[in-house]
């Protein structure tokens, strides 16, 4: 049975970093360790691969099994792709997965009717299972967790599984993968990088976040030794000195991130972090943040601030107010740290005053950077929700608008149009101070990065928005 996994065609103008598809690098070893060895993970982004592209590698890889990533965002793409596999291979199982149809389940199944299976969540355990039903080793589809599937009409779905013991799940299959093609200047992923996960599942409540949809609501904890075996492989069989850290709870149990950062420094590791998601401000102290710095996270670490509202941090659940913020910010700097604040602009309800509370809190604040990024409606949130039942949009939208420089939703009182001038005047504000522009000169690959986001947000061309609710993708 040849199995080709794919992280799917998207939009490559936004000038993000691409990271490495890890996630089906992990199912990929969980087909392997059962005995599945013909299986290839297709990354469509960095092989420059448009739908003509896709279809030609299918040609030549000749799949029984197709499964594709989907994010909201690629949902159109994802689409194609299904039908391009049925077109050439009409019998090819297909297969989706990853945050889309872990937030919607049955609708999405409705929206990919090209899609044989789906998973809710994560897939590691399910997709061995369904791999030995297909191959005729036995199983049942209700057994299987996290499956969906149609029969007689109707879509079935499974509850999800969420693995309590993390160290039993393989590592990622990095010979798949090929960390070192990943390299690119002015990005996150340099010259010896490579992706990681300690921890999946985050309990916090935040009403605009989808991270707990795939991951659940309970922190998992790999342990210290498993995840150092897994950097000791990659610094041996690739050179890798430099690890990006998914987590989006990484110093949530103070336990976990001494012991790692403690081991690391013990073992004198000559590898640095670093932290794209970013970490909790009310998670941290002196003496933990001062632990992380001695084992090589890097001094630029990204915080979730949100707002510069107490009435809209009240609403978003993030369970901060702006004196705590302040007081954070400022241990960081003590720490050593150059903090990077995530601002959202234009949430449910926020009003022109309350946007601008946030600007000015941002620039108050010793950040060295900021992020003002417009809100978007993720599926599965309780924030999606709240607009769904208030009206503001429809339950169907055009999930590909979910881009990350790309207004998709404005709060009533305000159009798409005005609020993205309102972001525009923010990052100029923000940005165009001496102590930023001081930052991002003395580090030339954040200057190449900034450079690259900037014109994005600035220069490319946009389609024409209105205020008016998207309409439906499909009913």
């Amino acid at each position: 049975m040849r199995i080709l996994l794919v992280a799917p065609v998207k939009d490559t103008s936004t000038g993000l970093a691409q990271f490495p598809p890890i996630g089906l690098g992990y199912v990929a070893s969980a087909l392997r360790s059962k005995g599945y060895e013909d299986v290839g993970i297709l990354d469509c982004v960095l092989e420059g691969l448009d739908i003509n592209g896709f279809e030609e590698h299918l040609k030549k890889f000749k799949p029984d099994v197709v499964g594709i990533n989907s994010w909201s965002l690629s949902v159109l793409d994802v689409d194609r792709s299904l039908k391009a596999v049925k077109r050439i291979f009409p019998s090819a199982v297909t297969v989706i997965g990853g945050p889309h149809p872990s937030a919607l389940g049955e609708r999405s199944m409705r929206y990919f009717n090209e899609a044989d299976y789906g998973f809710k969540g994560e897939a590691e355990t399910g997709v061995v299972l369904l791999m030995d039903l297909l191959s005729g080793k036995g199983g049942r589809r209700e057994k299987i967790p996290g499956l969906m599937w149609r029969e007689g009409g109707k879509i079935h779905v499974n509850a999800q599984n969420f693995e309590k013991e993390l160290d039993s799940i393989a590592f990622p299959s990095w010979d798949l993968i090929k960390p070192e093609r990943y390299a690119a200047s002015g990005t996150l992923i340099q010259k010896k990088t490579a992706c990681i996960i300690t921890t999946r599942g985050c309990p916090f409540p935040c009403t605009f976040c989808s991270a707990n949809i795939t991951a659940g609501r309970v922190l998992r904890r790999r342990s210290v030794e498993n995840v150092l075996e897994e950097m000791r492989l990659l610094i041996r069989r690739y050179g890798i000195r430099r690890f990006v850290v998914f987590d989006e709870n990484i110093t949530l149990r103070h336990s976990h991130i001494k012991d790692l950062c403690n081991r690391v420094i013990e073992e004198r590791l000559d590898v640095s972090f670093e932290l794209p998601n970013g970490i909790r401000l009310d998670t941290l102290n002196m003496e933990i943040l001062r632990l992380m710095r001695r084992a090589g996270f890097s001094e630029r670490v990204a915080v979730g601030i949100e707002s510069g509202s107490e009435r809209i941090l009240k609403f978003m659940k993030k369970g901060l107010t702006k004196d705590e913020i302040r007081e954070k910010v400022d241990l960081l700097n003590r720490a050593g740290f150059r903090p990077i604040g995530y601002f959202i602009v234009g949430f449910p309800t926020e009003t022109r005053g309350e946007i601008e509370e946030t600007v000015r809190f941002a620039i108050e604040l010793k950040l060295y950077r900021a992020g003002f990024m417009p809100f978007h409606p993720l599926p599965g949130t309780e924030s999606y929700d709240f607009l769904v039942q208030r009206g503001e949009i429809p339950e169907e939208f055009d999930w590909s608008s979910l881009s990350t420089d790309s207004v998709a939703y404005a709060p009533e009182g305000i159009s798409r149009e005005e609020l993205e001038i309102i972001r525009k005047r923010a990052i100029l504000r923000f940005n165009l101070r001496p102590r930023v522009i001081w930052d991002y000169a003395r580090d030339y690959n954040s200057f190449k990065f900034a450079v690259k986001k900037l014109t994005n947000i600035f220069l490319r061309k946009r389609p024409s928005v209105s205020n008016a609710p998207e309409a439906a993708v499909r009913a």
